[in-house]
């Protein structure tokens, strides 16, 4: 992602030498901070998966992290040593690896901090002993155990996604998800299993921007796998689908999974019982819970950029500027030695800090995270933060007017965002452009497609080659953007645009 900041070397500065397994917790945890920081500066290096990955892993440990520093001495270096080695079982592939270089940075052993990743995940049991589907790379093995577990014609088009990374040059990442007329390896009636494929490097991807249901496969899906790569072709009513790339998985999504066929050949996964033990999480009392709390919720609510349509720039720069250098003092006010009242005094001394010197927007994102702990922070001068507006025949015209396209890109276009039964089917789309000099991303919500507007991805496909247009009128918003092989034009019942 985006390389480090200041804050990150003065806050190491601090440490005279190498840090300790504990220190160490706090510095990792402020080049996070740095790198939501840099992210909201940067837009167009967003890679919003990782980012999740890297707040989700934090959101777990951070109260763990704080009681290991506070742990006494004889056991402190034992209980960090525990939370790093669950932040390294816990974090995926690209998480692991990017902790690994922190760790490496700062003269630390991080193989034998962090343990093996997580990720390739492993089939594990629910509480009634079921054996539960994660997801698998896609081979000629698994596929045959898939087509023989499910039976595809007459199934459905449910969903695509297709979003780009933060790698040079940039990669596309696919999703396709397809449900299944019926299951083969059972009668007993359930939900349709939804059969979920994604791809790590699309080369090319084409599906239709249609409501639920409105796309039947009309034959069985063609799949195949060479190496690496892969494709899946599934002929659908009116259109064909397909997705072809490199590091593909599939995933089931289906409730009685446990009774078919690629269950019975699955290895339960023995590694829960071998975790290391992670230190008491319970919040510490007073101010210092306070200020660990702060930092959680607003890992929650950073971690609503999962939800596309919920992807905000202000908030990532508030939080970064908010929390620069936090996670390190933190730990160091949590591992004080002495009376219980020094530490308190410490913390509420940083808190009224962190009050003191907030302002505009990151007060604002303060306020609402010490509302919920009913802590009192007043409130910011100045213009209230952005929020959607609605697309109107009033407000169509308007919404483009201050915004450059120029060398952005169609960087996300989800087909399926966030539908669950009796919910109306919506698309989001996220678009690079600059503002008043500043990039920014400017997020599209549109509310039950209508027509087909097939949509074909490739990796130099997605660049955005002239100004979009918007236009409304009392039945339904069409949106053009004109890309390198033509324009594409997508229609809606509704939508609301954001940018900030």
């Amino acid at each position: 992602m985006v390389p480090g900041s200041p804050n990150w070397q003065s806050a190491f500065m601090t440490w005279m030498g190498r840090p300790d397994e504990v220190a160490a917790l706090g510095l990792v945890l402020d080049r996070t901070y740095a790198e939501v920081a840099a992210v909201a500066e940067q837009p167009r290096r967003l890679d919003r998966e990782f980012l999740v990955g890297q707040l989700d892993v934090w959101d777990k440990h951070l109260v763990a992290a704080v009681a290991a520093a506070g742990a006494p001495l004889r056991s402190r270096r034992a209980a960090a040593l525990a939370v790093w080695r669950s932040i390294g079982s816990w974090a995926g592939a690209a998480q692991h690896a990017w902790l690994r270089d922190q760790l490496a940075a700062l003269g630390l052993d991080a193989a034998a901090l962090l343990g093996p990743s997580g990720e390739p995940w492993l089939p594990s049991q629910d509480l009634e002993g079921h054996l539960l589907a994660v997801p698998a790379p896609l081979t000629p093995e698994s596929v045959a155990l898939m087509l023989a577990d499910y039976d595809l014609v007459g199934g459905d088009f449910e969903g695509a996604r297709i979003e780009v990374d933060a790698a040079e040059p940039p990669r596309v990442r696919g999703y396709l998800a397809l449900s299944a007329s019926a299951r083969r390896y059972t009668a007993t009636p359930g939900p349709r299993p939804e059969l979920q494929f994604h791809c790590r490097e699309v080369t090319s991807f084409e599906f239709p921007h249609v409501e639920r249901g409105a796309a039947h496969l009309s034959g069985p899906p063609a799949i195949t796998v060479e190496g690496a790569g892969g494709s899946i072709e599934a002929p659908a009513s009116g259109c064909d689908i397909r997705l072809a790339g490199r590091n593909l998985t599939y995933y089931p999504d289906d409730s009685r999974w446990h009774e078919s066929a690629a269950a019975r050949v699955a290895v339960a996964d023995a590694r829960a019982a071998e975790l290391p033990k992670l230190p008491e999480q319970e919040l510490p009392p007073g101010p210092l819970g306070t200020l660990t709390m702060v930092q959680r919720l607003l890992f929650t609510k950073l971690r609503m950029v999962r939800h596309p349509d919920k992807l905000r720039r202000w908030e990532l720069a508030a939080a970064g500027a908010l929390c620069a250098g936090l996670g390190l003092e933190t730990i160091r006010i949590a591992s004080r030695l002495g009376p219980q009242a020094r530490r308190e005094r410490a913390a509420a001394d940083r808190f009224d800090r962190l009050v003191e010197t907030s302002e505009g927007w990151s007060r604002t994102l303060l306020r609402d995270a010490a509302r919920r702990l009913a802590v009192d922070v007043p409130g910011a001068a100045g213009p209230a933060p952005p929020v959607p507006v609605r697309i109107t025949i009033g407000t169509a015209a308007q919404l483009l007017d201050d915004l450059d396209f120029d060398g952005g890109r169609l960087r996300f276009v989800d087909f399926s965002a966030d539908r669950g039964p009796g919910q109306a089917d919506t698309t989001v789309l996220h678009l690079d452009a600059r503002r008043a000099g500043h990039e920014t991303i400017v997020v599209v919500v549109l509310n039950e497609p209508l027509g087909r507007a097939p949509l074909t991805v490739t990796p130099e496909g997605l660049t955005v080659v002239g100004q979009p247009r918007l236009e409304a009128t009392a039945d339904e918003v069409a949106l053009t953007i004109p890309l390198p092989a033509g324009d594409w034009t997508t229609h809606a019942a509704a939508g609301s645009w954001y940018v900030d």
